[in-house]
């Protein structure tokens, strides 16, 4: 099979090549257990290669594909944060929905996103800010200035946002015991 075969190459593969393979089959919903599991020990060997959009992508793979890898998502934390001048509210929003989609927990570099987002808030899309916002809720992570400078920003933009994100904005919110009224009014219109 590909998978297999892209399994034995994973030597090969540039931080690039690692990422967009373990992306495109998290992507299409193809179960690579043996890929992933190759690509987790070799990521996390190199971890001091992979810029932040190639750290983002594995993330969001291995979250979308459900393949826990504590190892790599240690190596990963560390080496996302020191790359922050890197950082797009992209693979910010990706990173903290990946952690919390499987449950690892890395509070410094929630704090660290945590900084970033708020001084850029403007700059997420609507659908970017609800997997940022679901991600802090789901991890227990601490999110009230976020909550709280994206309800208006969320407010205005509900109609580009799936039911799925609309659920999980409300999620977010409900999570952290915060009042968005004006929020909550659109998501009911929408």
């Amino acid at each position: 099979t590909v998978a297999a075969e892209a399994t034995q190459k994973v030597g090969q593969f540039n931080p690039q090549g690692l990422a967009n393979t373990v992306w495109s089959y998290a992507t299409v919903q193809h179960d690579a257990p043996a890929l992933f599991d190759t690509v987790a020990a070799k990521a996390t060997r190199q971890v001091g290669r992979l810029n932040s959009r190639d750290v983002a992508r594995i993330v969001w793979a291995f979250a979308e594909a459900r393949r826990s890898a504590p190892a790599l998502f240690d190596a990963l934390a560390g080496r996302f944060a020191s790359l922050r001048k890197q950082w797009t509210p992209k693979v910010c929003s990706d990173v903290a929905w990946g952690y919390a989609t499987l449950g690892h927990a890395a509070p410094e570099l929630y704090a660290t996103i945590a900084e970033f987002a708020a001084t850029r808030m403007g700059r997420f899309s609507a659908p970017g800010l609800a997997a940022l916002l679901w991600g802090f809720g789901k991890a227990g992570q601490e999110a009230a200035p976020l909550l709280d400078g994206a309800a208006p920003l969320l407010a205005a933009s509900v109609g580009a946002l799936s039911n799925v994100q609309l659920q999980q904005v409300a999620e977010a919110y409900v999570m952290a015991g915060r009042e968005a009224t004006e929020l909550f009014a659109a998501i009911t219109v929408e």
